[in-house]
């Protein structure tokens, strides 16, 4: 039998054009659940409780475990790279209450949340570190399609091979094995210009306790995925344990705020998008 996944998303209607809220958690039925009050939820809850805590200590990333035996439970947490301390803390404490209150007595889950930036929780029975996890996946797409196809997809591609590069390469340029580098280990973001909607905005990310062939195969996996099901659409989200793959036509995230725009284009960009526009997945804000 598949996988029995259940994912949950808070949406709220966005009047106004302020970041898009990423709040999806996958609660996976298939890894196995608990009994109430038992030590398996005990410990959750536990190792839960001190994840803020022990994310922002160590400088944005932590991956760690409670409990013996059957009853153990490993836990992972992380912010973006560039995140304020109580920004992080806040972002991770706001993703752990959720996913506990979510996914009642699943033994696996996660959850990538976020707006001016993004963390991710996650905990299971099984050992996260270093462990390449490529499902469940949970996709968003923009209902909106785009123009130009041909031309549009030359601009995706050459960027997201470029940022691919861009994410195996931080190793390399970071061979310092401290928690701070940890925290932005894999990370790129980027805009690239495209004819008719003046930007292509894309973001990766992937846990740093993996090696970089299998974040590379997690990104490219996820962005075959889009070839695949959302191919012609005008954004989309991709959701995975081990990474997150995101663009969208428009600024999704306060990541971008400092970028530097790329050349102008002869074509004007267009105004901001409707709300009818944006992909439709979970946003915060009047």
């Amino acid at each position: 039998m598949g996988k029995k996944i259940s994912v949950s998303i808070l949406c709220f209607l966005l009047i106004s054009f302020s970041p898009i809220f990423v709040s999806a958690q996958t609660c996976d039925e298939a890894a196995g659940t608990f009994k109430p009050n038992s030590p398996y939820e005990n410990n959750r809850l536990l190792i839960n409780s001190t994840l803020a805590f022990n994310v922002t200590a160590h400088a944005g990333y932590f991956n760690g475990s409670i409990g013996v035996g059957l009853d153990r439970v490993y836990a992972l947490g992380m912010c973006a790279p560039g995140a304020e301390p109580q920004a992080c803390s806040y972002c991770i404490q706001e993703a752990s209450d959720r996913i506990l209150n979510t996914c009642l007595n699943q033994k696996d889950a996660f959850v990538w949340s976020g707006d001016e930036f993004i963390c991710l929780v996650r905990y299971s029975s099984k050992s996260l570190y270093g462990v390449l996890a490529l499902e469940p996946n949970t996709p968003f797409h923009n209902v909106m399609d785009v123009g130009n196809q041909k031309e549009f997809d030359s601009v995706w591609d050459g960027l997201m091979l470029r940022m691919i590069t861009r994410v195996s390469s931080s190793v390399r340029n970071n061979s310092s094995t401290s928690s701070l580098s940890l925290s932005g280990k894999y990370y790129a973001k980027d805009v690239a210009p495209v004819p008719v909607y003046g930007n292509l905005l894309m973001l990766m990310q992937c846990t740093p306790d993996i090696s970089s062939k299998d974040c590379i195969l997690c990104l490219e996996t996820s962005a075959d995925y889009y070839k695949k099901l959302f191919h012609g659409k005008r954004g989309t989200i991709i959701l995975r344990p081990s990474c997150f793959f995101r663009w969208e036509l428009y600024n999704f995230s306060g990541a971008f705020d400092n970028i530097n725009d790329p050349p102008p284009l002869s074509l004007p960009p267009p105004k901001s998008p409707s709300v009818a526009n944006l992909t439709n997945i979970a946003k915060k804000g009047k």
